[in-house]
């Protein structure tokens, strides 16, 4: 199968992938294979449906640890994307510990991207994505960012960025939103940057800061955990209403992180109420067109969910199917099988043949893949999980550049067993 990715771009994706045994971040759907069906129901459902009218969805996606869910999340970004819908990723951890709702905020906030085709896509921010939506509306009404721009496209712009919102979620959130966003309207047409500037656009991200300068735009109330929910609705209800973008999806990546608090502590049933929090008020339309991802290992669902009745009610045990492809839960595993490890050896050929113009002798190489996923499976002692095979199949091809070469079972256990992969990380 022939993909469609330039070769620089693939030169990137195999730097990425042998420097590191996690997901290739935007270049994930280049070799996400099996999920694909999933990934296209969600798009249609969601995507190019439900979040552009308003109605937000939750999704509980469950996978082992090497099992794609990084991939998975990954992937399904870049069709969101394509969909212009905003995404945040957001890594559970020590920089976001789920059980503050303050820091949930601040994760959200830094990670906001633009739309693939967007101006700025492959910077992120709430920033970014307001700056995005200025500069391309400028250009939509015939003028290019700078000096030059006619006063009448700033008119039009700053009456479709509206004035005073009143009932809004958090007034002190809808005021700043509104100032930045003109801010950056006249920066857009030729004003230099201050630092008034820098500290408005720290203040929405959820920096603890006070100034003379917020105060005056009536801003003295930094991020904290009572007010951080309001002040997200607020956020996402402003890109939908002013700048129509179009759908949003947020995903909460736990990694390695099910043990970040100790079950039954306070911390530990904090994070699990604030994941209610959202489902449930996602599901009466307050934050509207969100799509809320939370991706953990199967432990987390027997350990945790178990003993939150109301968690569990909300998951289900139903994963999706196609005949079922509404529910929230989303089990990664069962999308992983021996066919599905061959498909992304294929496809990681194709993409090695795009970086350096290899021509591959195709029936050796899927024999010698087969002699290392044969090799893995005495190893592992069952077919090996997405991250595995990857980090080793990628080593093997970039030792066979140069010269192309059958090995036998013999040499492929000792490959396998001379390249262990490093000890589990924080991302699939």
């Amino acid at each position: 199968m022939d993909i469609a990715i330039s070769a620089i771009d693939a030169r990137r994706l195999v730097s990425t992938l042998l420097n590191s045994p996690i997901a290739p971040g935007r270049y994930s759907h280049f070799i996400n294979v099996g999920t694909e069906h999933i990934i296209d129901a969600l798009d249609q459902n969601y995507f190019r449906g439900e979040l552009a009218d308003g109605i937000g969805c939750f999704k509980y996606l469950e996978g082992d640890y090497g099992s794609g869910k990084t991939q998975f999340i990954n992937s399904l970004a870049q069709r969101a994307s394509e969909q212009d819908v905003v995404t945040a990723l957001v890594t559970v951890g020590a920089e976001c510990p789920f059980n503050s709702p303050a820091a949930i905020f601040r994760a959200i906030m830094e990670s906001f991207q633009p739309p693939a085709d967007a101006e700025g896509a492959d910077r992120k921010g709430i920033e970014v994505l307001i700056d995005s939506w200025i500069s391309t509306r400028i250009r939509q009404l015939g003028a290019e960012p700078g000096e030059d721009v006619p006063d009448l496209v700033q008119r039009q712009i700053e009456e479709q960025l509206g004035g005073l919102w009143k009932g809004a979620p958090d007034t002190q959130m809808a005021g700043a939103l509104t100032a930045l966003s003109k801010r950056l309207l006249k920066i857009n047409c030729g004003a230099k940057e201050s630092v008034a500037d820098s500290e408005l656009i720290a203040w929405i991200r959820g920096d603890n800061l006070r100034s003379t300068t917020l105060k005056s735009l009536g801003l003295f109330e930094p991020v904290r955990d009572d007010n951080a929910f309001r002040r997200l609705k607020t956020v996402v209800a402003f890109l939908r209403t002013r700048m129509a973008y179009r759908g949003f999806l947020i995903a909460f990546d736990e990694g390695t992180r099910t043990s970040s608090f100790r079950r039954g502590s306070a911390k530990q049933k904090q994070a699990i109420e604030n994941l209610l929090t959202m489902i449930n008020q996602n599901a009466e339309g307050e934050f509207g067109g969100v799509m809320f991802v939370y991706a953990a290992t199967p432990d987390f669902r027997s350990e945790v969910i178990s003993t939150y009745r109301a968690l569990q009610d909300r998951i289900g045990t139903v994963a999706f199917s196609r005949g079922s492809p509404l529910v929230p839960l989303i089990n990664i595993e069962e999308a992983n099988s021996e066919e599905v490890i061959f498909r992304i050896g294929e496809r990681l050929l194709d993409v090695f043949s795009k970086a350096y113009s290899i021509d591959w002798q195709m029936a050796l190489q899927k024999t010698n893949m087969k002699a290392l996923v044969e090799a893995q499976k005495d190893r592992l002692f069952e077919t090996p999980k997405p991250r595995f095979f990857v980090y080793q199949y990628c080593r093997f091809l970039s030792s066979q550049r140069d010269a192309q070469r059958a090995i036998s079972s013999e040499q492929a256990s000792d490959f396998v067993n001379d390249n262990e992969p490093p000890l589990e990380g924080e991302n699939e």
